[in-house]
């Protein structure tokens, strides 16, 4: 994991974490407008990337510097989504965790 991203997680209290594993998704529109529209901001996305090859890491970068929650974004080695998904839950602090695919 990125030390920045691991630095950014430490210390976090969301109740909730969303999270994504993708591979090749620049478009995230209707996660992230989804998300957008929920009246509780209370959860936090982290969007774990499985070694894209695309514009992923610049759209999820576009979608933090706008979002109204907070965005997390790890990226990683291509390995499959399983080992996403590992990243992901070893680096989530929050209560409960709900993934959904890309």
């Amino acid at each position: 994991m990125d030390a920045d991203i691991a630095q950014q997680m430490k210390g976090r209290t969301m109740i909730l974490t969303i999270l994504t594993p993708a591979y090749n998704r620049g478009g995230y529109s209707k996660i992230y407008d989804s998300l957008e529209n929920q009246s509780r901001k209370d959860f936090e996305w982290l969007i774990v990337d499985d070694g894209s090859t695309d514009d992923t890491e610049q759209v999820v970068r576009e979608m933090q510097a706008e979002a109204t929650f907070p965005i997390h974004y790890i990226h990683k080695e291509n390995g499959g989504k399983h080992t996403a998904l590992n990243v992901g839950i070893s680096a989530i602090k929050s209560e409960l965790t709900f993934i959904v695919d890309s």
